[in-house]
């Protein structure tokens, strides 16, 4: 065997060990999240009058005394929810075209307000867990002021230059963890409002990938290297399963690698490109992806994408193939 092959085996029998190493922490690392919880939330109910104070100081103190950002003027700024977006429509936002207006019904608006409301009580859990579990798993990772290391406190500007193009990442995340070997962790929550099935394990096998792409921009912002996501459904099973109930929350982890950063940056830099250049990038041919996008209009205006006509059609297909299953009823009735 000659010694570039040999060599060629032996990176590669390595590179092995690492995915399986880096998958043997994973599971331990959402195991133990998990196990976090449900140990916290096996205790009878706590009032801890200093970690209230703390809640209450906090949320005051952001609002009278904001963190002063170190925003560069002129530069396009990303944020990380906003990276499974396409080009175009990073694009509209950078040039400040005009957004579509966004109608929310009374049970949407309800919808928003219980998954912020559960943000917020899951904050609260993580620091009365670290305060009254023996033998936390997690710590909530503090500021160099002592603050926790989440949200407002953590939100944060970092400019980059990269393929020759200059730009800026802003935002914030749900938090970062101290785990119990010392190492940092990103915390990232997420609520799932329709059925409890919406997070078992046939819906739900991993971390959605738009929420990947948000964690690979965070590790670029705030330097955090490995991520779990506990994803929770805010539907719950019947009280009286006990034991039985479905699980109502899952945990994942994910490691961003090098590449899937270069990428991000990538995407970033073509976008800076096409902005200074006065050049709307190419529209992606799917409906789908516009689900939930601020600018079907200008789309449609553009000539880049006609969501509506899309939207429709694929109406027309799910009623027509609604009847066409209808009818297949009726028949098998009346052959009985």
């Amino acid at each position: 065997m000659s010694g570039k092959k040999s060599l060629f085996i032996a990176r590669g029998e390595e590179l092995n060990q690492k995915v399986m190493r880096n998958k043997g922490r994973g599971e331990e690392i959402a195991k133990d999240m998990l196990n976090h919880f449900k140990r916290f939330h096996s205790m009878n109910e706590i009032y801890d009058r200093d970690i209230e104070e703390q809640i209450l100081e906090e949320e005051l103190e952001n609002i009278r005394n904001p963190k002063p950002l170190n925003f560069e003027k002129g530069l396009v700024t990303f944020s990380p929810s906003s990276v499974s977006k396409t080009n175009r429509e990073l694009y509209y936002k950078a040039k400040n075209y005009p957004k579509d207006e966004q109608i929310f019904l009374p049970y949407q608006r309800r919808w928003v307000r219980n998954g912020s409301a559960v943000h917020a009580a899951v904050q609260k859990d993580l620091l009365y867990a670290e305060e009254h579990l023996k033998n936390p798993a997690f710590k909530v990772a503090r500021m160099p002021n002592g603050r926790p290391s989440w949200e407002h406190n953590l939100k944060d500007v970092k400019q980059f230059e990269h393929n020759g193009r200059r730009f800026q990442i802003f935002g914030m995340m749900d938090g970062i963890l101290q785990y119990k070997d010392g190492s940092k962790i990103g915390f990232e929550f997420k609520t799932k409002s329709t059925t409890i099935g919406a997070v078992g394990n046939y819906k739900m096998k991993d971390a959605h990938d738009s929420h990947k792409m948000q964690a690979i921009a965070y590790s670029l912002l705030f330097g955090v290297d490995e991520f779990v996501f506990v994803y929770e459904s805010l539907a719950k099973d019947g009280w009286l399963k006990g034991e039985d109930a479905k699980p109502d929350m899952r945990a994942f982890y994910f490691k961003p690698t090098e590449t899937q950063k270069q990428e991000i940056l990538d995407k970033f830099a073509t976008v800076v490109e096409h902005v200074e250049n006065n050049d709307k990038p190419e529209a992606v041919q799917d409906g789908s992806v516009y689900l939930f996008s601020e600018y079907k209009t200008q789309l449609k205006k553009d000539g880049g994408f006609d969501w509506f006509a899309w939207d429709a059609e694929q109406k027309r297909i799910k009623a027509e193939r609604a009847a066409e299953r209808k009818a297949a009823r009726q028949r098998k009735a009346a052959e009985k």
